[in-house]
């Protein structure tokens, strides 16, 4: 089976990191009752323990509110008179607004598969954007939605679509399946909540759309999928969670993540090759590594576990250092940048991680077209 016919949306507001940080600190200090801190006192903070401007240049949203300081006009935090920001009713009707509009660029010139899977974690609306979507196709399209898995949500959207495609003895012959992913994660800040962890998590995400289509069909331009593998890693519960709160998603995501995955990553990636035949050491010496960038240090942690050259990372680098952290949406954006790469040939192996709650470990292998 193939993966091809990416198409990607860019947000419309563009913030850089260090506007983005001082806007942050700004929300932070309007919201505390106390006053007790400034806003120079939340400023140093962020840029003490959150992502630096060296590791990330840039985020992209889709909430007008981010980077703007005319609270009173604010939509999702309009902080002076909420200091929490709007409910999850409210948050979750602009998602739904956003989304319908994004699938209609999608769908405007693209054509419609036998299915559609619809991917996120900062947003759930039914019917769904995809299902109203559905509607308009000359034919019936099934729609499924695979959601709130966080930043691993690719893989088991590609699970589902590998196995629509080849159960033609129950589900019909299906020809394609499209995976759609609209990530929001700007809507799901606690301007009320200053702590470290959060501040961590704030000055990491951004938001992300892409589509992409599974096909029979070998595309023009694309990848061979060869193989995907997942685990829970144990005793790795407490590590990182994804819940539903009164004033947006909350995440909890502990320090030693890195570590955690760096520990797990190589047994994960010998039982799961060989397993499947494939020889680990060609693999590490040949392949590029599609990395989800949870963050710098999970990216630095994989590259020394498994004796990779730095070259072999720098695509998740680059599209951290240029997108941020888009959830889901991230691994999707990582393979059209290296389809879209003159100087990965084709041929070239890519082996691709992302990790979210559970901890969860996904892999894929795919071939360059």
């Amino acid at each position: 089976m193939y993966l091809g016919n990416f198409h990607s949306i860019v947000p419309p507001h563009q913030v850089s990191q260090n506007e983005s940080l001082d806007w942050l600190s700004t929300a932070h200090h309007l919201a505390q009752k106390d006053q007790t801190h400034s806003q120079e006192d939340y400023l140093k903070l962020l840029h003490r323990v959150g992502c630096s401007e060296n590791q990330i240049n840039k985020r992209f949203f889709f909430v007008p509110d981010v980077g703007e300081k005319n609270w009173d006009d604010n939509r999702i935090y309009p902080i002076t008179t909420k200091n929490r920001g709007v409910s999850m009713h409210y948050r979750h009707e602009f998602y739904h607004e956003i989304v319908q509009k994004l699938f209609n660029e999608i769908y405007e010139t693209r054509s419609f598969p036998d299915d559609m899977i619809h991917v996120s974690c900062t947003g759930y609306v039914s019917p769904s954007a995809a299902q109203l979507t559905a509607l308009r196709a000359p034919k019936p399209v099934t729609v499924t939605h695979s959601y709130h898995m966080g930043c691993y949500g690719a893989f088991p959207a590609l699970r589902m679509a590998s196995g629509f495609l080849a159960n033609d003895s129950i589900l019909g012959q299906k020809q394609s399946v499209d995976l759609v992913h609209t990530e929001l994660c700007s809507l799901h800040l606690n301007p009320e909540d200053p702590t470290l962890e959060q501040m961590v998590i704030q000055s990491l995400f951004a938001d992300g759309c892409i589509a992409y289509r599974m096909s029979h069909q070998k595309p023009p331009a694309g990848f061979k999928i060869l193989s995907l593998y997942e685990e829970i890693i144990p005793d790795s519960s407490d590590a990182m969670e994804w819940m539903v709160s009164d004033w947006g998603m909350k995440m909890t995501l502990s320090k030693d993540v890195p570590s955690m995955v760096g520990a797990a990553i190589r047994d994960f990636t010998q039982r799961w090759l060989t397993s499947r035949g494939y020889d680990l050491a060609k693999i590490q010496k040949e392949a590029l590594f599609a990395v989800h960038p949870g963050g710098p240090k999970i990216i630095d942690q994989v590259e020394k576990q498994l004796e990779l050259k730095k070259s072999q990372v720098d695509a998740s680098r680059h599209l951290l250092y240029r997108r941020g952290n888009m959830s889901s949406a991230t691994l999707p954006h990582l393979w059209e940048s290296i389809l879209e790469d003159p100087e990965v040939p084709s041929g070239t192996l890519i082996v691709s991680y992302a990790f979210g709650p559970g901890l969860t470990v996904c892999a894929g292998l795919m071939e360059k077209l």
